[in-house]
């Protein structure tokens, strides 16, 4: 069942074009990847998609609900994890109920439930620097759940890892998203990750940026689908997108 779509943004920034006529339908619980050269409008894709800024032109919906420029309906979750250095984590994650009014205890309450199934239980009263990357960007997709909840658009989430905690985080982004029946779209610049991760992949190319190609992705038939000639096929088609 379609949850959020994007319907014919286009946006101009002083004049100039960045994007044009992107229409993305993502269904719930589905995992979508944009991929495209630096510069092609990603950012200024989702900070439309987030409401941080009103497109030229174009809907947003949630729902089939129009959030065409309103924050706070979807999360949005940039590269870095942004952790406050000198707050808790459980003051971290809880954030966003703060930032909507709530009291401490009651906001701190209301995320204490959630520590473990994001693997996170037994760090509440630690501070970010005693963490690892890792448990560190965990902290961080478990704050931005709590400012939307229903979708998650994610900026290169896993660029900062290193590649053996990226595997495991794969693997644990795709239990926590399945568990918690999370919709996201996340850009990244790893044909490996955007093609382990994703139910469908979308290629964006060109100035203004626009979509040029959705390739679905069938994980189904392989015990170990990043070893599979099909797998090798999908990176294929998207090195050859990419350099044209």
């Amino acid at each position: 069942m379609e949850l959020f779509r994007a319907n014919n943004i286009t946006h101009d920034y002083n004049g100039v074009r960045i994007i044009e006529d992107i229409n993305i339908s993502v269904s719930e619980g589905e995992i979508v990847c944009l991929i495209g050269s630096s510069g092609v409008g990603k950012t200024t894709l989702f900070q439309a998609l987030s409401g941080l800024v009103s497109p030229t032109s174009g809907q947003v919906i949630l729902d089939n609900e129009d959030i065409t420029g309103k924050t706070g309906h979807v999360s949005y979750m940039l590269q870095k994890d942004m952790l406050l250095p000198f707050k808790t984590i459980e003051d971290n994650v809880s954030l966003p109920y703060r930032v909507k009014g709530m009291k401490k205890k009651l906001a701190r309450e209301k995320v204490a439930p959630y520590f473990k199934q994001f693997g996170l239980d037994g760090v509440e009263k630690k501070y970010p620097y005693q963490l690892s990357g890792g448990m560190r960007q965990r902290a961080a997709f478990m704050r931005t759940y709590f400012f939307g909840q229903k979708v998650m658009l994610l900026d290169e989430p896993f660029s900062a890892l290193d590649e053996i905690t990226k595997i495991e985080m794969y693997d644990w982004y795709l239990n926590i998203a399945r568990e918690l029946k999370l919709t996201t779209i996340f850009i990244s610049h790893s044909l490996d990750e955007a093609i382990t991760l994703s139910n469908r992949v979308i290629v964006m190319s060109g100035k203004p940026g626009r979509l040029i190609k959705e390739i679905e992705i069938d994980k189904s038939g392989d015990d170990d689908f990043m070893t599979s000639s099909k797998y090798m096929s999908y990176k294929k088609e998207l090195k050859e997108l990419l350099a044209k």
